[in-house]
């Protein structure tokens, strides 16, 4: 099987996690014996490069091997990204690189698009040019907030009516996208994202066993995550006690303002903002930790959670679209959003039942549900089931 792989946000020498997973599932579909390649127009924003991005990425066409991965890209930078015109260039690029992919690798059998916030269209383009069908995996989490602009929704219509098979990552994101005109329910799948649990597992070592309580987050600092709950909740749940600690992973524009709250709420001395991570350093700040929480408003999904609960880890999260299909009663406990009071009980709860959730069991949870193994199984029938329509 011939997967051609066009996501619609993908890692950049300047953000390399964004979009992280796509190559990863990449990669574990390679691994499993699939011909996997990925087409990608790169725009890059101007206001955030640096000089020397300037001259290295110059509208350029290169081939690469991402992540192990043959990738692809044509370098741009985000001029009109946000207007019909640039969004409409970057889907030409984009067929304009599978025609040469096509030409040095062959036609593949199927494509796949990541996200028909752009992808979808490119893939329905795609798919007239080469004569091969396209299925579409849905991830982003505007179709649940709603923020889906109008100029947007034909190209997005589009992607998502004309695709031989349709997924999402959760049921509540499957949900929002059947809220649409001619989207039908039985013809959404529940296609989890899968966790490297070869990577992610329980530590070597073992968790800390001195004092305090530790729990961790891993998100971006925007109010989508709204970490600044997640302070309020630990200071309502711990006041002046130093018997739990809140270590937060992760980088975005509300960093100083939390910082700031963090001190306002006097927990400053017990909550430590470690910034962007790599795999590495996030996987090391999961083995140090307790418990693992992510308090989100949007959750499409929850990479983190299933990382974190392939660690052992129990979890306490929000019931914020995707959470509900990962925690159970046996890996942690679900809360409302926006409900600080709610989530204090539950971090204090969790650190008084320090013990009663059994770290091998909720790995295994993790693994049978999200591991390699059941991903690869789900994709294989998907394209398949594309191939033979």
């Amino acid at each position: 099987m011939h997967v051609l792989v066009v996501p619609s946000w993908y890692p950049t020498t300047e953000a390399p996690l964004d979009g992280i997973y796509f190559a990863e599932q990449a990669r574990c579909l390679q691994s499993r014996g699939m011909n996997v390649g990925v087409v990608y127009p790169e725009h890059q924003s101007l206001r955030r490069c640096a000089a020397t991005t300037l001259r290295r990425k110059h509208c350029q066409t290169e081939w690469t091997t991402d992540h192990g991965i043959p990738t692809l890209r044509r370098y741009g930078w985000n001029v009109w990204w946000q207007a019909p015109p640039g969004l409409r260039c970057r889907i030409r690029s984009a067929v304009r690189l599978a025609r040469r992919y096509a030409e040095r690798r062959g036609v593949p059998d199927v494509i796949h698009a990541h996200s028909a916030r752009w992808a979808g269209a490119a893939a329905a383009r795609m798919s007239d040019a080469l004569g091969v069908p396209y299925v579409l995996t849905e991830h982003f989490s505007g179709f649940q907030r709603g923020s889906i602009l109008p100029w947007r929704r034909p190209l997005v219509d589009r992607g998502l009516r004309h695709a031989r098979g349709l997924a999402a990552v959760s049921t509540g994101l499957k949900e929002a996208l059947t809220a649409r005109d001619g989207i039908v329910s039985q013809n959404v799948a529940v296609h989890p994202n899968p966790v490297r649990a070869s990577f992610f597992t329980r530590p070597p070592e073992g968790r800390p066993s001195s004092p305090p309580f530790r729990f961790v987050t891993v998100a971006g600092l925007n109010p989508r995550k709204d970490i600044g709950g997640l302070l309020e909740a630990f200071a309502q749940a711990f006041g002046a006690s130093n018997g739990a600690s809140l270590t937060i992973v992760g980088e975005g524009p509300r960093r100083a303002a939390l910082e700031t709250r963090a001190r306002r709420l006097g927990v400053e001395d017990r909550v430590a903002f470690r910034g962007r991570q790599g795999r590495s350093g996030v996987r090391k700040a999961l083995w140090n930790a307790h418990a693992f929480v992510l308090p989100s408003r949007h959750e499409t999904f929850g990479v983190a959670l299933v990382e974190a609960m392939a660690t052992g880890l129990p979890v306490v999260a929000t019931r914020s679209g995707g959470p509900e299909d990962i925690v159970t009663t046996e890996t942690g406990r679900l809360v409302p959003p926006d409900a600080p009071a709610a989530l204090a009980e539950a971090l204090r709860s969790m650190r008084m039942r320090s013990g009663a959730h059994d770290a091998g069991r909720i790995r295994a949870h993790a693994v049978s549900h999200y591991g390699p193994a059941p991903f690869v199984r789900r994709r294989h029938a998907f394209y398949r089931r594309a191939c033979a329509a």
